[in-house]
């Protein structure tokens, strides 16, 4: 927008030229300059003016009225531009299953940033199930987290193995079962949390019912807490005596909240599978390839086994 139409809606708006020259940081004589050439332009008087300040002519109050329209078309058309830029611009696009955020991929999103300043990031924090909705819907390029069993058939996904986890019991510090070695059979006396658990939106992705073989220690009959937040999840374990089944990697960050590993003898020594999912019948866009290969060459050794503990 022309500068002389704009320091004259400052000192149409502020009724003092001192002060307008002042809210826009010019001087004073620059802006009584511009208004005169516009008065000359129009060979109309815009203001007039007293000891007090200036108020609007008739003249003025027209060309004021336009002035503002004017000022707002300018502001939109700049920030459509902004906008275009913005989209223009290359994007790497994830998901991130909740354990894996802070263990390793927060660091390779921050190393990735350091070497492609000029791309936009975004990551969604979400369950495996989620993450397979998000990458068929477009709104990620790929899904990091836990491989899911019972997929629907005719679903283009593709997975690549990174490393193997174990899962492990988690309780609050203080919890009756930590008092000693437990058995699984000692868990069937507590209600188990489901951290984002299988819900109707899911279906269409996954195989049900019986998607999967219901482990042992779970307890089908007794009705389980159940959040799709990791920070609500150690909210309930923290206000209760449930326990949750989740990657042992993650016992120092939940440590940090007081929930702790519950010693179980006989607990599974099954492993999952973590790794990346993409989509098999698309290409692999250009902008995350360094950051997949980034987390190919990553060392999982110490988030492994039961050894992080």
């Amino acid at each position: 927008m022309d500068r002389r139409l704009r320091q004259f809606l400052a000192v149409a708006e502020a009724g003092n030229v001192s002060a307008a020259a002042d809210a826009m940081n010019v001087s004073q004589p620059t802006v009584s300059v511009n208004i005169r050439k516009l008065e000359e332009i129009h060979g109309v008087p815009l203001f007039e003016r007293s000891s007090r300040g200036v108020v609007l002519t008739e003249y003025g109050q027209i060309l004021y009225e336009h002035a503002r329209v004017m000022a707002r078309l300018n502001s939109h058309a700049n920030a459509e531009i902004q906008a275009r830029k913005l989209a223009d611009r290359p994007a790497l696009k994830i998901g991130c299953g909740h354990a894996w955020w802070p263990l390793f991929v927060r660091k390779a999103v921050g190393d990735f940033r350091k070497e492609n300043t000029d791309t936009i990031v975004h990551v969604e924090i979400c369950s495996s199930f989620d993450g397979l909705r998000h990458l068929m819907s477009g709104d990620v390029q790929c899904f990091i987290g836990s491989r899911v069993v019972g997929i629907s058939e005719g679903l283009a996904f593709s997975f690549e193995r990174l490393f193997d986890v174990e899962d492990a019991y988690f309780v609050r510090a203080g919890h009756p079962l930590t008092k000693g070695k437990a058995r699984r059979q000692d868990l069937t006396r507590y209600p188990r949390l489901d951290v984002a658990p299988l819900v109707n939106r899911h279906l269409g992705i996954i195989n049900a019912p019986g998607y999967v073989v219901e482990p042992d220690w779970t307890h089908p009959l007794r009705t389980p807490l159940s959040t799709n937040s990791v920070m609500a999840g150690l909210n309930l374990l923290q206000e209760s005596d449930a326990y949750l089944v989740y990657p042992v990697a993650v016992a120092p960050e939940f440590s940090t909240a007081e929930v702790v590993v519950l010693d179980v003898e006989d607990r599974p020594r099954d492993r999952i599978q973590i790794g990346i999912y993409t989509l098999s019948d698309l290409s692999i866009p250009d902008v995350i390839l360094p950051f997949l290969r980034d987390l190919r060459q990553c060392d999982y050794s110490r988030l492994m086994s039961f050894d992080v503990l």
